[in-house]
């Protein structure tokens, strides 16, 4: 079920590189914060999980979330797939910026996606609300979000019941419960 995720999120993104073609010129700007990705942060974020489930709550840092999504990437899908790295950054008001850095050579200029929108909960269900997506100087925004969070949120289905999110600056906070 796991894997079935990760690859929902590699097709998000190369649907997402396939409507840069026709959008407009521009870039997804980043929070300028240096996310540090390891292998130890990754640790810390899988027991502060796991941790989660039997107390409801969890907290990661971006540091931590950014280290164990990498991390969880590559254990599930072995060394030909084209994400080398995803970071991201977390702003008060539930704001939540993402950049996927694929391997060298996946991509002409650029080897990084950004987007950037919102967490939230919606129906018992953790979402996200992209407002823009960008690659190479062309951003993908409006209607043409909706079939990339569509997708993102459908991968997002399986994870239980969220009965509140809330995010600070670099951090992100999701209590699991009935609401």
């Amino acid at each position: 079920m796991l894997n079935r995720r990760i690859w929902i999120v590699a097709l998000v993104a190369v649907l997402l590189m396939s409507m840069l073609a026709g959008c407009s010129m521009g870039d997804v700007p980043a929070p300028s914060r240096n996310v540090p990705i390891s292998i130890d942060a990754a640790l810390e974020g899988q027991n502060a999980g796991l941790m989660g489930l039997m107390t409801g709550e969890v907290t990661w840092t971006e540091s931590q979330l950014s280290s164990f999504l990498t991390e969880l990437l590559k254990q599930n899908t072995g060394p030909n797939q084209p994400v080398d790295a995803i970071t991201v950054w977390l702003e008060p008001g539930n704001k939540v910026h993402a950049r996927i850095t694929l391997k060298e050579g996946v991509l002409l200029g650029s080897r990084n996606i950004d987007v950037a929108g919102q967490i939230m909960v919606q129906g018992g269900k953790l979402m996200v609300n992209l407002a823009s997506a960008g690659a190479n100087g062309m951003m993908v925004s409006g209607p043409l979000m909706d079939l990339v969070n569509s997708y993102i949120n459908g991968a997002l289905a399986g994870f239980g019941v969220a009965a509140d999110v809330s995010t600070g600056e670099g951090s992100i906070t999701i209590k699991v419960g009935a609401m």
